[in-house]
């Protein structure tokens, strides 16, 4: 009877240990999935967010994903979202070359996630493709325009901004900023060749078209001046009648001595306008040298020239953009008016 027990009391023990380590596995088991559920729809959630290329949102996602479990492929995909958000973000401030590192870095980022991998290469050529433009078509004539407003040669400015504002691509988004200035500087420099009174705040230093925007306080600087100008007139004309009251004397000499400054003034005025036309005119010379057919040579149909003439065998790197331009007028007048239709020939005659 009481080894009967016994046994009863070791087989009831044991079900009770079974049943515990069971719902124990159960438990670990369904925590497990719970973390492999989370993972995943985070995981998913990112990948969604960066398809439709919002980037902030995927890397919360893909760090969320990286909390639950901690993977490669969650880590990298994570740094590559943040570095697109980067890209969008410094192409939307117009500031392509940080851009360009960033799509790089995820272009080519180990464990990447494949659709945010196209996405950087594709935008990558695209920003390229506009610093490229930039760099080598726009900055040239914007260079130019800068110069030629500064020496007072403000048409040939109208004439290299309206180059600038012809080009087939200008009114693409990524070239606001650019477009922006050009115009400001297009439309104070056609002011100033209408002989209208505006308020010079063209930076002539600044020869980036895609950089900062110029000042434009024309308007309340003019303002000012305007009011600051009728005060010393008030106040000069006030002095003048006490003391042509006081003195008549002395406003008789005054009047001569005037009438002396005067003429000396108009002297000194003649030979400032004959500068200025001696200027104007070199600038206008200057800017023609880089011209062939009433258009401006940019300085990426140079490179190009360079390019194919180093192909033919013939070392420019001794020449001048100048020697360049002057080498292309030489060959169109033999009929080779196409940078791929340079011949030795061409470099011989010009020689």
């Amino acid at each position: 009877m009481i080894k009967r027990s016994k046994i009863g009391v070791a087989i009831t023990a044991f079900f009770i240990t079974f049943l515990a380590v069971g719902c124990s596995n159960t438990s670990s088991n369904n925590s497990s999935n719970s973390g492999f559920d989370k993972y995943t729809t985070y995981m998913n959630q990112g990948k969604d967010a960066a398809s439709s290329q919002k980037y902030e949102t995927a890397e919360e996602k893909f760090e969320d994903a990286h909390d639950v479990k901690a993977t490669s492929e969650s880590k990298a995909y994570a740094d590559q979202a943040g570095d697109m958000k980067d890209a969008q973000e410094e192409v939307r401030e117009y500031e392509f070359k940080d851009a360009l590192g960033e799509l790089d870095k995820a272009a080519n980022k180990t464990n990447g996630y494949s659709v945010m991998t196209k996405q950087a290469s594709k935008l990558y050529k695209t920003i390229d493709k506009v610093q490229d433009h930039i760099t080598n078509d726009i900055n040239p004539l914007y260079k130019q325009a800068k110069l030629s407003y500064r020496d007072g040669d403000y048409q040939a400015a109208v004439k290299s901004c309206d180059q600038i504002l012809d080009l087939p691509y200008i009114n693409s988004k990524y070239y606001k900023k650019v477009k922006k200035n050009v115009k400001h500087l297009r439309k104070v420099a056609n002011a100033k060749l209408n002989g209208e009174n505006v308020n010079d705040d063209i930076d002539t230093d600044n020869l980036d078209a895609n950089d900062d925007d110029e000042v434009t306080t024309s308007n309340k600087q003019t303002s000012n001046s305007s009011n600051s100008s009728n005060t010393d007139n008030n106040t000069s004309s006030n002095s003048n009648n006490s003391s042509s009251n006081s003195n008549s004397s002395n406003s008789q000499d005054n009047s001569a001595a005037s009438q002396k400054s005067s003429a000396t003034s108009s002297s000194n005025n003649t030979a400032a306008n004959n500068n200025n036309s001696n200027t104007n005119s070199s600038s206008t010379s200057s800017s023609d040298s880089m011209m062939i057919d009433g258009q401006t040579v940019t300085g990426r149909v140079i490179s190009q020239t360079r390019n194919q003439l180093s192909s033919i065998g013939v070392d420019t790197s001794s020449w001048s953009d100048q020697k360049v331009v002057d080498f292309m007028r030489s060959a169109a007048n033999s009929g080779h008016t196409t940078i791929d239709s340079y011949t030795k020939q061409d470099v011989e005659n010009f020689k």
